[in-house]
């Protein structure tokens, strides 16, 4: 009796494709912690970079001692929307510009190849340059914690919610250093791969913006109204200097005109992109009439900024004419004025929509960590031009 005897095939290992050990995916907590400490070793600024980096933060400081002093003692959330501005637009300045050139960088230099040639995973090496440069944003946010605290204490946000809007800047400033990250590994040069970088950011922070207001003719139309008022052009020189003159007794002539009708309710998604508008829907909403008894400060610049963007997620009114020739019309103005004031309490109060900025936050995480990670496994398959490999 003859007995066949079928050995498995060995695990891969070298390219890391199916077993844990060697495994490009897979990364360790002593891999990425020696990797994060590695990195930060050689990102160490020079001279030059602790003082731009120091009059950053100085700038940041003196600008919030000057809100501070010139605050009444009256509760505002102006100081704390400034420096959550100020924090958000520091984070997506330094950490991208940071992790630009972490890759390239290294590979012009030749320390690239030997690490690669350790036991670090390319996971490993991904996310220790992506924490690295994260690290540093996070070091600013502890460096203005003073401030933070007491424009905390002057808004009358609930601690809660100045930890849910912190964590949400942290997020969206990872991801956009993941994103310079991942231009660092696709680009050869470091002039590329930060031109690009600050190209992509601009394009969130800025572009979002832009393409919103200008495709607004394109999500526009024209309507014909008609209006009713008096005829003023009737009144003759005596009767308009006469103080007696009733000028109700003038005839009534119907107008016609042309006026937009703007649908900007199938484009506001475009807004919602926006990193900083990420940041206003993630605040507290402000109740403009009873902020006062609910302990809040008065709605600042966030709350405007969400009135503005519920307005344009809702449905456009239709443009309608006015009658000022007899009372019922006076009573329909006074309709559309009170409608009006109705959509701005309800724009005001309209439930926050942060989900499609963390969406796409999160997108740009995932994404670019996966680039850059397939960018790193050894052995390569397919070098870009002008590679070192060394």
């Amino acid at each position: 009796m003859t007995t066949t005897e079928t050995v498995a095939p060995a695990a891969t290992t070298a390219s890391g494709s199916s077993g844990v050990k060697g495994n490009p995916w897979h990364p360790t907590l002593h891999g990425v912690a020696l990797s994060t400490w590695i990195e930060l070793l050689r990102r160490r600024p020079s001279t030059k970079g602790y003082i731009v980096y120091g009059l950053t933060i100085l700038a940041i400081l003196g600008l919030g001692i000057l809100v501070a002093v010139s605050s009444t003692t009256k509760l505002d959330a102006a100081p704390l929307e400034l420096v959550l501005v100020l924090v958000l637009g520091a984070g997506m300045l330094i950490g991208p510009s940071l992790s630009a050139t972490s890759i390239n960088g290294d590979s012009s230099e030749g320390v690239l190849a030997p690490l690669q040639m350790t036991r670090l995973s390319a996971a490993d090496l991904a996310l220790g340059k992506l924490l690295a440069s994260w690290a540093v944003c996070v070091a600013a946010l502890v460096t203005i914690t003073p401030f933070l605290m007491y424009a905390y204490a002057k808004s009358g946000w609930h601690l809660g919610e100045l930890a849910s809007m912190l964590g949400v800047i942290l997020l969206v400033v990872l991801a956009f250093t993941a994103m310079g990250l991942a231009w660092s590994s696709i680009a050869a040069r470091a002039v590329a791969s930060v031109s690009l970088t600050h190209l992509t950011t601009g394009m969130f922070a800025l572009g979002t913006v832009l393409i919103f207001a200008f495709t607004a003719p394109l999500v526009s139309e024209t309507v014909t109204i008609t209006d009713h008022d008096l005829d003023y052009s009737q009144v003759t020189d005596q009767q308009a200097d006469d103080p007696d003159f009733d000028y109700s007794t003038l005839p009534c002539i119907a107008i016609e005109e042309e006026v937009p009708y703007t649908h900007l309710d199938k484009t506001a998604w475009l807004l919602l992109l926006n990193p900083g508008v990420l940041i206003v829907e993630s605040a507290p909403v402000i109740n403009p009439e009873t902020f006062d008894v609910d302990g809040r400060a008065a709605p600042g610049f966030f709350s405007w900024v969400h009135q503005g963007v519920s307005e344009a997620r809702l449905p456009a009114e239709p443009p309608q004419g006015y009658d000022a020739c007899t009372e019922n019309g006076q009573a329909t103005m006074d309709a559309q004025v009170a409608a009006q004031q109705k959509r701005s309490m309800e724009t005001a109060l309209m439930t926050p929509i942060p989900w499609p900025g963390l969406a796409v936050s999160v997108a740009l995480l995932v994404g670019s960590m996966w680039i850059v990670i397939r960018r790193l496994r050894v052995p390569y398959r397919k070098l870009r031009a002008g590679t070192r490999v060394a």
